[in-house]
């Protein structure tokens, strides 16, 4: 049977999961012109219990020079992806970046 997992969740509704084995947070902060910044904020500061999903090496696939800068990794690697982050058809995933960022959106 299918999970209703809510879309955009409040702060508040957040707070009160943290812990929550069924739920997984992940911070995908990333900067294209200083590639290592985003994981360097997560490593200073992050949500309590957050993952962290780099851009270039868990949210984007093999570039063939025709395929655009970040293109969507194929489903073997996303799906790799998505278990080493501890993701799976159970989980409330929330993910989160900065400021103006779109990259939480890929995943």
């Amino acid at each position: 049977m299918p999970i209703d997992h809510p879309l955009i969740v409040s702060t508040d509704l957040l707070a009160k999961h943290l812990g929550d084995p069924l739920w997984t947070i992940i911070d995908c902060r990333f900067d294209l012109t200083k590639t290592e910044e985003g994981e360097e904020s997560y490593l200073a500061a992050h949500i309590p219990g957050a993952g962290y999903a780099h851009l270039d090496r868990d949210l984007s696939g093999t570039t063939t020079g025709h395929n655009g800068r970040h293109p969507l990794p194929d489903r073997k690697a996303a799906s790799l992806t998505l278990g080493r982050l501890g993701i799976s058809s159970e989980h409330q995933v929330v993910a989160y970046d900065q400021s103006t960022s779109m990259f939480a959106s890929r995943l």
